[in-house]
């Protein structure tokens, strides 16, 4: 249940609309509203609706991290993975995006880019308070994209925050120019490792972080969204990334950035490229077996406590 709060400003204008939410609705309910907003009419937007959603109190719950780090490479010397709040704040994501004041259906939506910082080491059992708001639109060459904008506090103090950026294809776009990283000549990387991905990738990963987005489960399904088998999610090929890079120690803080490229299409061989920046921070890449094609390009650095 929410409790909404003023949503104009005296002037008149737009302004941040904040429901807190004490509890989610079930996961039943969260994906029927999002089926039945496959029937939205895509359509070019100046603005996406100002809306921000709260969830006051989330326990870091020691289970789904670990669910969460195996599936996704982390061992637990590592802590918290430096990208599992994002699995706490993904169903906030979910309403948002099935808010019927929502421009699209936010099934389709494909996942190209995320920021993260992490501020302070967390630990499980810790309660935080999560907070989901709408960003900008962010220009585009095969739709619209826009950004959603996490922030994480621990007792006021900022901890974690991160920067999502979607793309609706098939429509005109619009929006500041793209933020994502230019596709310039890639650092002298090395292969480091290479990785086997099962067809039951998608699966497990949903089950573990609540992303049933249907492009990453079935080939049936995500061929009804125009891919022509199902999609490894974004964010575990950029969490398996970090959890290979990362030291066998917690983080005292962190900076990490992704670019989707191109889809990983399931079953599927990748291998991870590596260049060192310095002692604690590294530009990669996972590209196909033969090295060519990337599907992802980042930089992560970090400090330890």
């Amino acid at each position: 249940m929410g409790m909404p709060l003023p949503s104009s400003s005296p002037s008149g204008s737009p302004r941040m609309r904040t429901v807190i939410l004490e509890s989610l609705p079930p996961p039943v309910k969260l994906y029927g509203r999002a089926l039945q907003g496959i029937f939205k009419r895509p359509e070019g937007v100046a603005e996406l609706p100002p809306l921000r959603l709260v969830r006051p109190s989330v326990a870091l719950d020691p289970e789904q991290i670990g669910r969460y780090a195996r599936v996704c490479g982390f061992i637990p010397e590592q802590g918290v993975p430096v990208t599992f709040p994002h699995v706490m704040a993904f169903p906030l994501h979910l309403m948002l995006l099935t808010d019927p004041a929502f421009p699209w259906p936010a099934m389709g939506l494909v996942h190209v880019s995320n920021s993260v910082r992490l501020r302070r080491t967390l630990h499980s059992g810790q309660a935080l308070r999560v907070e989901v708001e709408s960003g900008a639109l962010v220009a585009h060459d095969k739709g619209q994209a826009f950004t959603l904008h996490t922030r994480i506090y621990r007792g006021g103090e900022a901890v974690w925050d991160a920067d999502s950026v979607y793309l609706k294809r098939g429509v005109a776009g619009r929006g500041y120019a793209s933020i994502l990283q230019a596709d310039t000549a890639p650092p002298a990387l090395i292969r480091e490792a290479r990785w086997q991905l099962p067809a039951q990738l998608g699966r497990d990963y949903a089950k573990a972080s609540g992303d049933f987005n249907p492009i990453h489960l079935h080939a049936l399904s995500a061929k009804a969204f125009g891919f022509p088998r199902a999609i490894a999610h974004g964010m575990w090929t950029l969490a398996r990334s970090l959890a290979a890079l990362q030291p066998s120690k917690q983080l005292g803080a962190a900076d990490v950035q992704g670019d989707f490229k191109s889809p990983i299409f399931l079953p599927a061989e990748t291998t991870l490229w590596t260049a060192a920046l310095s002692p604690t921070g590294r530009d990669f890449e996972v590209r196909d077996m033969a090295g060519e094609r990337k599907h992802l390009r980042g930089r992560f650095e970090w400090e330890l406590p």
